[in-house]
């Protein structure tokens, strides 16, 4: 519902901005628990999709034992890999202010995608007899806690203060709150848009209420709030204009990819502790893949 949403948002923004000008190890205990929640609706979304696959071969063959879904012990020590990275990832990135293990455990998220991506076409899942989705069980325990984490690495981006009215500001807050504006004004004029003059569906399949008109609405939004808060913060306008083009894109990217899984997981919502939003992955899905985008447009290309 419309109020609920209304709700969840007049506390969670005050909250989000505190945390933002704060950071250090107020940013990193936050970012540590929104990771934790993230994984714990994460895997449940696995096991709904792995339940799924293998429930054809169960009506094929009813008297037939069912295979094990996984092994339990394999399957226990994924998740609590991920929970303890979910809490050494962002400490490691507050505490040595160095983004390295950060973009390793990202880069090992990518390199076991692919080997994953080999192993459905080559079907040695099939041979293994595991359902195909417990793959995602080791790259979400590396990917999330590595995802969120940017969230730390942008805070910590180093610039001469922003002063408005008064207040010094440090850059790395000023830098992250574009992220998080990015993100609330594309979801905020995707949805309205949408509602007022969507016609064209964007991809039925997978999100049946977002349209083409949504989008668009949404990608401009995020190009004129992230130009005009950039502007704000002493960044050139080109270059604030392409990071809310690019946050606008990689935004809806990553809330389309969360509805493709919750879609093979059979699943309406990643959970239900938002009220109005749903789970954690649910309202931070479009922070998944805007975080470490921001941030390596940023540090490389303004050498923030």
């Amino acid at each position: 519902m419309l109020w609920q949403r209304a709700l969840t948002a007049a506390v969670g923004i005050p909250l989000a901005l505190a945390l933002i000008y704060l950071g250090g190890w107020w940013l990193a205990a936050a970012t540590a628990l929104l990771t934790l929640l993230a994984l714990r609706e994460f895997y449940r979304i696995i096991a709904a999709a792995a339940l799924r696959a293998s429930a054809p071969d169960r009506a094929s063959a009813p008297n037939r034992a069912s295979p094990p879904a996984a092994p339990p012990g394999i399957v226990t020590a994924m998740r609590l890999a991920g929970y303890l990275l979910a809490l050494l990832i962002p400490a490691g990135a507050t505490l040595t202010a160095s983004p390295s293990v950060t973009h390793l455990a990202l880069a090992a998220a990518v390199f076991l995608a692919l080997v994953s991506v080999l192993a459905l076409r080559t079907r040695l899942t099939r041979l293994a007899r595991v359902p195909a989705p417990y793959l995602g069980l080791p790259i979400g325990a590396l990917a999330l806690p590595a995802i969120l984490s940017y969230l730390i690495h942008l805070r910590l981006l180093q610039g001469p203060p922003v002063v408005r009215l008064g207040l010094s500001l440090p850059s790395g807050a000023c830098l992250l709150f574009l992220v998080f504006a990015a993100c609330w004004a594309t979801d905020t004029a995707a949805y309205g848009v949408g509602r007022a003059w969507g016609r064209r569906k964007l991809w039925p399949s997978v999100s049946p209420g977002k349209t083409v008109e949504g989008s668009i609405g949404g990608l401009a939004a995020s190009a004129v709030v992230v130009a005009a808060f950039g502007r704000l913060f002493g960044l050139e306008l080109h270059s604030a204009l392409v990071l809310g083009l690019l946050l606008g894109v990689t935004g809806q990217l990553g809330d389309l990819a969360e509805s493709k899984l919750k879609r093979v997981a059979g699943v309406k919502d990643s959970g239900s502790l938002l009220p109005g939003h749903g789970g954690v992955l649910d309202r931070f899905d479009s922070f998944l893949l805007n975080a470490p985008v921001a941030y390596y447009y940023l540090y490389y290309t303004l050498g923030a």
